[in-house]
């Protein structure tokens, strides 16, 4: 499976970052990344997540984001001071959910939940960090990698 738009969530503030309505955030993110056997519940990997870059483009205009690794946009909503990314993923052979909460405010916290299952396999990624607001440029870069 692939590896989600982790955030998932999740950024931001409107500064320097924001550009015509976008708003260019980095989180650096701590976590694990496991996978276990379905149904007899074995370990297969428990990976983690040890400074994971992500970087995303905010859409507050049309409440959508993307991160560098995925050129496809999620919806996102706005809660008090936070950015929200809570949906189903369905993908070939599996399903999940993907949450990552970020403040719109930066710099500050995020956190990210998602989990995956599969006829075979059930996957969970978990992370925390911090997210501080980049230039767009930043961002066009990390894309381009």
């Amino acid at each position: 499976m692939k590896l989600p738009i982790l955030l998932g969530a999740l950024l931001l503030s409107a500064s320097p970052a924001v550009a015509d309505d976008f708003l260019y955030v980095s989180c650096e993110m701590n976590g694990s990344h496991t996978k276990i056997a379905t149904p007899s519940g074995d370990l297969i990997s428990d990976v983690p997540l040890v400074n994971e870059t992500l970087s995303f483009k905010v859409d507050l205009t049309n409440n959508k984001m993307r991160n560098h690794h995925n050129t496809l946009w999620s919806d996102i909503r706005i809660e008090g001071n936070q950015i929200v990314q809570d949906e189903p993923d369905y993908g070939k052979g599996y399903f999940g959910q993907i949450r990552g909460v970020m403040p719109l405010n930066l710099p500050g916290p995020a956190t990210v939940h998602n989990w995956f299952k599969s006829k075979s396999e059930y996957e969970e990624i978990k992370a925390e960090g911090e997210c501080r607001e980049i230039d767009s440029s930043v961002f066009d870069e990390a894309s381009e990698q």
